[in-house]
């Protein structure tokens, strides 16, 4: 009744040729088919191939529908998904303290020069706990 079709696929290990996307609760497809406007919607300098995600094949089909002229592009989703990026590792981390509660690391070196000054103004002598 039905014939032999290609199952449906919601993980790729290399990921979604446009976003870097791994997995997906929509399909990924074979890319052949939209390679020819990648360039123009995502603004693309290389050629890229293999699965794409649902999610890009239907901002392909958006970009297709933009009025002639249009210089619109999705330029901000390639690579997206693809991991860690420069942003993230520089981020300052939040430190949790005693109490439990977390504080910035621009909060730790103001209360750290308020500590030093304090203690300059004491003599040097440190005190017993700090909460």
């Amino acid at each position: 009744m039905f014939g032999f079709h290609k199952p449906k696929m919601y993980r790729s290990l290399e990921g979604c040729c446009i976003c870097r996307a791994k997995s997906s609760s929509s399909r990924f497809t074979d890319s052949k088919r939209y390679e020819k406007d990648f360039q123009s919607c995502f603004g693309l300098h290389e050629t890229r191939s293999g699965d794409i995600c649902n999610a890009c094949v239907l901002l392909v089909k958006r970009w297709k529908k933009l009025p002639a002229g249009s210089k619109k592009n999705w330029n901000h989703v390639v690579d997206a998904r693809a991991g860690p990026s420069l942003k993230t590792t520089l981020k300052p981390k939040k430190v949790k303290t005693l109490s439990g509660s977390r504080i910035k690391s621009n909060q730790i070196n103001k209360l750290q020069k308020e500590f030093k000054r304090h203690s300059e103004s004491e003599g040097g002598a440190l005190p017993a706990r700090i909460t």
